[in-house]
């Protein structure tokens, strides 16, 4: 355990660094854009920085409702409350270990109030199905819709909207596949022992964590699938509340540009469902990079100021509000 820790905060330590570095770039190559995105924020409005604060909290009030469904069956159902508290605690370790800590970090929050930490895992991995479900779904028809009306940028690069919607869709496919058939599972174990035994024998010790995360994970898919209304509802609480946050662009451009509100929203949805298939530490320069592809060439330098005002409220102020939930449950023990 020890050495997993040392391991974890020598990962985020090297990521942090890396996306220092991209920063640092980014300013260097793009400083003309952002002092002007900076200059736009500060004549924003008040009503602005409102609106995304509370699109920001309804994300979280909706994310609050979605793990006080998810725990539905359980011997003791969390609170809506407490479900609110845990989406922030782990917004809190996503921002200090940029993702790789959140989901360990929600089945620590759901284990604690009285549910099994198998269970919780189980839970914890097939949410993570669920957003992907989400946000595809939304990504796929908002870049639909907009091809189709003709919008420009997305006219421009469409093959990029075309291939991030198939490998977006293709992930879907296999997490649904994978979490609601038990011969897939069984096959896919297979292939795991193969590789490990004759490719990666050095790694051999990973195979037992990965094979037993697939079995985890098949587990409560298959007892989820079970309560189909369940599987629906939280499908759609996860693009409501993914829609919160792309509705952060539409305030921002909004702000200072006539647009169509929904047009934005659609541009986010298609970009962060590009940015999410593009290999980044937490996405990290992805998504500014597609959100500059798409909304640069509509909307000027506002396009840099969607792109941080989108990044500060999608991670900094959750971190913020985490930090208070991470304080009281180090004070509670």
């Amino acid at each position: 355990m020890e050495k997993s820790g040392k391991k974890n905060i020598i990962s985020n330590i090297i990521k942090w660094a890396i996306i220092m570095v991209i920063l640092v770039i980014v300013y260097l190559w793009k400083r003309s854009e952002i002092l002007e995105a900076i200059d736009e924020m500060k004549h924003h409005p008040f009503w602005v920085s409102l609106l995304c604060l509370a699109a920001t909290m309804l994300h979280f009030v909706v994310e609050g409702r979605i793990i006080h469904n998810m725990t539905m069956y359980e011997k003791r159902q969390m609170t809506w409350w407490e479900s609110f508290k845990c989406g922030l605690y782990c917004a809190f370790y996503k921002f200090i270990s940029l993702g790789s800590l959140s989901g360990i970090a929600e089945v620590y929050y759901i284990s604690k109030h009285d549910i099994e930490p198998g269970r919780a895992s189980g839970i914890t991995l097939v949410q993570y199905a669920y957003q992907k479900l989400g946000i595809t779904i939304l990504g796929t028809v908002s870049f639909i819709c907009l091809y189709f009306s003709g919008v420009s940028t997305v006219e421009k690069y469409a093959k990029f909207g075309i291939l991030g919607s198939v490998i977006a869709l293709g992930i879907v496919l296999l997490l649904i596949t994978l979490s609601a058939s038990k011969k897939f599972a069984t096959l896919l174990i297979k292939i795991v022992e193969k590789i490990f035994d004759k490719i990666l024998k050095k790694y051999k010790d990973k195979s037992k964590e990965l094979i037993e995360q697939i079995q985890t994970f098949n587990d409560a898919g298959l007892y989820f699938w079970q309560h189909k209304i369940l599987c629906l509802r939280v499908t759609l609480l996860k693009m409501l509340k993914m829609s919160l946050w792309y509705s952060i662009a539409a305030i921002v451009v909004c702000a200072s540009n006539k647009a169509n509100p929904l047009e934005c929203i659609a541009l986010m949805a298609t970009a962060n469902m590009i940015g999410t298939v593009m290999v980044a530490p937490a996405g990290a320069g992805t998504l500014e990079f597609v959100v500059a592809l798409l909304f640069a060439p509509l909307f000027g330098a506002t396009s840099a100021t969607v792109a941080i005002m989108y990044r500060f409220y999608s991670m900094v102020v959750p971190f913020l509000f985490g930090a208070f939930v991470f304080a009281a449950d180090k004070k509670s023990k």
